[in-house]
């Protein structure tokens, strides 16, 4: 094996970016998501698709149905629309809400991973996109912040500035990302694939991921789903929102790599199966929820 990381990849360069970090889904200190993480998997699941604007109720009550109290949902409203994802408008005294072009791009780049990651069909082409942070790269802070999102984006560490992804659809996502953070450089794209003789793909992959990580996020997901079944059509949107939610945050640790890759019985695939299973199950009674929260917010 090549003792520097990434000696045993060649290379073609295939783009460049540079530029904020967007704030990373959080978790409470008790392990469950954030009001503001489940509100961006509620608006990502069942607002993204239409252009018209969201009462504010609407959103509270997507929250409620969810566990989350009316003072921490709008609380997790405003926080949302100050973090560049929203955009209101008071009409009297109520306030109705739009996805604001950033909030467009950062929920399509999500949904985007998600999709990859459920509905992969091609077989790997035995290419990795490598990405390298050029001069002296960010300071500590910002360099977590982007790993953070790297690491939802399917990228692996191969070294200080420089990673790795076995998906080169992975590049959109990698360069709106970088296209949002004020880096010292140049981030440079290669298109990689490893050389024969020094490190094989498999090697790569025990160099850059974690995936003891990954099997037990996959293992997780399955005991919390598996034959659960809701009661009503709130219950069906709640759960819903969260089968969605948890595949967002274990994306955070796996980086749903082609089955090539992946050792014998990966749990990623029956865990993929049951995602499947439970959104065709829930959709209806889910979307039916969801109509009845617009159909009931307060409208002037």
């Amino acid at each position: 094996m090549g003792s520097e990381p990434g000696a045993g990849l060649r290379s073609e360069v295939v783009g460049t970016g540079s530029g904020i970090v967007v704030t990373a889904t959080r978790r409470r200190s008790d392990g469950g998501p954030s009001a503001r993480a489940l509100l961006i998997s509620v608006i990502g699941q069942s607002a993204l698709t239409s252009d018209a604007p969201i009462w504010n109720a609407t959103l509270v009550g997507a929250l409620e149905a969810l566990g989350v109290e009316e003072r921490a949902a709008r609380q997790a409203i405003n926080r949302t629309a100050t973090d560049g994802w929203l955009e209101g408008e008071s009409v009297g005294r109520y306030t109705r809400w739009r996805i604001t072009a950033t909030g467009h791009r950062l929920l399509d780049t999500a949904w985007a991973r998600l999709s990859r990651s459920l509905y992969r069909t091609e077989p790997w082409d035995g290419h990795f996109l490598l990405l390298v942070l050029t001069g002296a790269g960010p300071d500590r802070p910002t360099r977590e912040r982007l790993a953070t999102r790297l690491d939802f984006e399917g990228f692996g560490t191969l070294g200080p500035n420089l990673w790795i992804s076995a998906d080169r659809q992975a590049r959109d996502g990698a360069e709106a990302l970088l296209e949002s953070f004020e880096l010292p450089g140049p981030a440079l794209l290669f298109d990689s694939a490893t050389v024969e003789g020094i490190e094989t793909p498999a090697e790569v992959v025990a160099m850059a991921w974690d995936l003891g990580s990954a099997r037990a996020a996959h293992v997780a997901f399955l005991d919390a789903f598996d034959g659960v079944e809701p009661a009503d059509d709130r219950e069906a949107f709640a759960l819903t929102t969260r089968l969605s939610h948890e595949w967002r945050h274990l994306l955070s640790v796996d980086p749903a790599l082609p089955t090539e890759l992946l050792p014998p019985d990966w749990p990623g695939v029956r865990a993929a199966e049951l995602f499947h299973r439970c959104r065709a199950a829930w959709a209806d009674a889910a979307a039916a929820y969801y109509a009845h929260l617009v159909a009931g917010a307060v409208v002037p």
